[in-house]
């Protein structure tokens, strides 16, 4: 390979070198990408996403988007009046603390619980509805 003579040929070879350097890093990139969970999200995640979305919305006071965490079954008739009904019992810090904590998830087919962190006990039960997992039992504490 000649080495470059002028300056047009010597920002075209280093043209040529950035570019390769750069197809280099993207499909270094792209392989890291694809190890590190980055794709479809798994069953355990769509429903620890449900149940943050639907701790986080009430506390937040957004019943629209806490009943569309919901069955059709759960949500009954009129569940954002009945949500906001209840909001003045719910005390907002306990639930983005329990958003926030971990979660013991099992998955049982199209059916799984979702154990919260706190308070002691507490759980949803989440049915799989088409591709989503929504909550169909919530907040009930165990024995």
């Amino acid at each position: 390979m000649r080495k470059p003579t002028n300056m047009v040929e010597r920002r075209y070879a280093a043209g040529a070198r950035i570019g390769v350097l750069a197809l280099v890093v993207l499909s270094l990139l792209a392989v890291a990408l694809a190890g590190c969970g980055v794709g479809p999200a798994t069953d355990e995640e769509e429903i620890s996403k449900t149940a943050t979305t639907y701790l986080r919305a009430l506390a937040d006071g957004d019943t629209a988007t806490a009943c569309a965490q919901l069955t059709s079954r759960a949500r009954g008739e009129g569940c954002e009046p009945a949500l906001k009904g209840r909001l003045t019992r719910l005390d907002a810090d306990a639930l983005k603390n329990a958003a926030d904590g971990s979660m013991d998830i099992d998955i049982d087919g199209n059916r799984a619980t979702a154990g919260l962190s706190e308070p002691e006990g507490a759980r949803f039960l989440l049915a799989k509805v088409g591709d989503e997992w929504r909550i169909d039992s919530g907040y009930t504490v165990g024995p």
